[in-house]
């Protein structure tokens, strides 16, 4: 159902959500492949501290806890009631959570809206609205923090931290961004699956996540907007201080039919153009791709916004600079020839590339070279006042020693990142490129298997800095 704008009482009660002292799992099972066994197993094995209640009006315990009949009969007050009943039973439940004061609830149960079953969805909505209690969802997965150890779902992982909040209506790519977290070191604040999105929006979560101390990009995986003039007051009021990503789904012609099968989500009438002015307007970035999506998610998250189109390209590799420059005139940011960017820094570069090295732009410090050479190269373009951002390359020679140069761009990195300039890295190769791009990234720096991801990286970053100076 429809709101204009994030509704204050819901933002506020969002961290019920995330960080509650109490959990009711309603439809709590003893069977180990019910939704209801795997959400008690999941909050006891990623280490929830506070008290879980299973209900269940027939069995006595749960996990080795006490299970109660109802909501109402549990002796303790309950932040989060979490439902995973059959949809004909979920109205009496919400009866339960608001007679008992809950804070939040969170809803499991699939067979709603996307079932033609709107009608039913709206009347519950309708309930919880009237009654102050925030829903979420139904037909999500769940909800969780790695900084607060909470993992509120049928969700088998748990991501490592980092700075990226993840909005996502779909939960199997959800659940596809938290399984290659902990693989590609991409690292989240909170994450949560909205599902069908009957009450709680984006543009609520939207605001939770700019008073998060944890989150530095708000990242949200879009189906439909039911609420597009909420989601656009919400990004306008975070966008000064915290990025948005989006990726918009479900817009071709069998992908709208497929849309509302998922999650409800009613895209007839909209098209790409419709949400490019949304996401204009709302100061949103838009990606294009899944891969595109997490690339300049981690690139925002990290990295300070691109003061202007000089950036400097240096790499050991002619064709993965090839493949960079190239990149950057198909999406709009041709690089600038160095002479033209900083005519003393190419003198001052040449130190460190020996004679068939090419100081153009990208710079080619040419396959021989050293963990010196390139410490001197990187030190030389982030230390010049004409420079605003540089991308290192490494590509993996015989006499290249990866792990040396990896640990040169960290330390360079930590030496000038007080320069607020963007600094990303690329290595493309095999283990010990997948090793350094671990390593760099757990160190902040975004790092990228090809020159295309780099590229899109930093190209995010100065879209974010138009924004930040369009809206003032």
């Amino acid at each position: 159902m429809k709101i204009s704008a994030p509704r204050q009482y819901v933002v506020d009660n969002l961290k019920y959500a995330l960080s509650p002292s109490s959990i009711a799992v309603v439809g709590a099972s003893r069977y180990s492949t019910k939704v209801g066994y795997k959400v008690i197993e999941g909050l006891k094995n990623w280490g929830y501290k506070g008290t879980i209640y299973p209900v269940n009006p027939r069995a006595e315990k749960i996990h080795g806890l006490k299970a109660y009949k109802t909501v109402m009969d549990i002796p303790g007050e309950v932040d989060l009631v979490f439902v995973a009943v059959p949809a004909h039973l979920v109205k009496m439940v919400l009866e339960h959570a608001v007679a008992k004061k809950a804070k939040m609830t969170v809803i499991a149960t699939s067979a709603f809206k996307e079932i033609g079953r709107g009608d039913l969805q709206n009347r519950l909505t309708q309930f919880c609205r009237d009654n102050k209690l925030p829903l979420i969802g139904p037909n999500l997965v769940g909800m969780g923090s790695p900084y607060l150890n909470f993992n509120c779902g049928f969700i088998p992982y748990l991501p490592i931290k980092g700075p990226v909040a993840m909005i996502s209506q779909s939960g199997a790519n959800l659940l596809a961004a938290l399984g290659t977290s902990q693989t590609s070191h991409f690292g989240m604040s909170f994450f949560v699956g909205l599902g069908n999105k009957a009450d709680v929006d984006f543009a609520e979560f939207v605001a939770y996540g700019a008073k998060d101390p944890n989150t530095k990009c708000i990242s949200t995986y879009i189906e439909g907007l039911d609420s597009p003039e909420a989601y656009v007051k919400a990004c306008q009021s975070v966008v000064r201080e915290k990025p948005v990503v989006a990726i918009k789904v479900g817009g071709s012609k069998i992908g709208v039919k497929a849309a509302f099968a998922h999650t409800a989500s009613e895209n007839e009438g909209t098209d790409d153009a419709y949400y490019d002015k949304i996401f204009e307007k709302a100061g949103a970035i838009r990606a294009g791709t899944w891969q595109e999506f997490l690339d300049i998610s981690l690139a925002l998250g990290m990295q300070p916004e691109l003061k202007s189109d000089n950036v400097v390209m240096i790499t050991n590799g002619g064709g993965s600079g090839l493949l960079a420059c190239d990149h950057f005139e198909r999406v709009g940011m041709p690089l600038t020839e160095l002479k033209d960017i900083s005519p003393s820094l190419i003198q001052k570069i040449r130190a460190y590339m020996p004679m068939f090295g090419s100081p153009l732009n990208p710079v080619d410090i040419a396959g021989t070279a050293s963990p010196i050479q390139y410490k001197g190269a990187f030190r030389q373009a982030l230390r010049d006042p004409n420079v605003d951002g540089v991308i290192g390359s490494i590509c993996p020679t015989a006499v290249t020693d990866v792990p040396a140069v990896t640990d040169i761009a960290i330390e360079i990195y930590e030496t000038y990142k007080h320069l607020g300039k963007p600094f990303i890295m690329e290595c493309q190769g095999g283990g010990e490129c997948n090793e350094s791009i671990m390593k760099l990234r757990d160190h902040g720096i975004p790092a990228y298997p090809t020159p295309e991801q780099a590229v899109n990286a930093m190209v995010a970053l100065r879209k974010y800095a138009k924004i930040k100076k369009m809206i003032g």
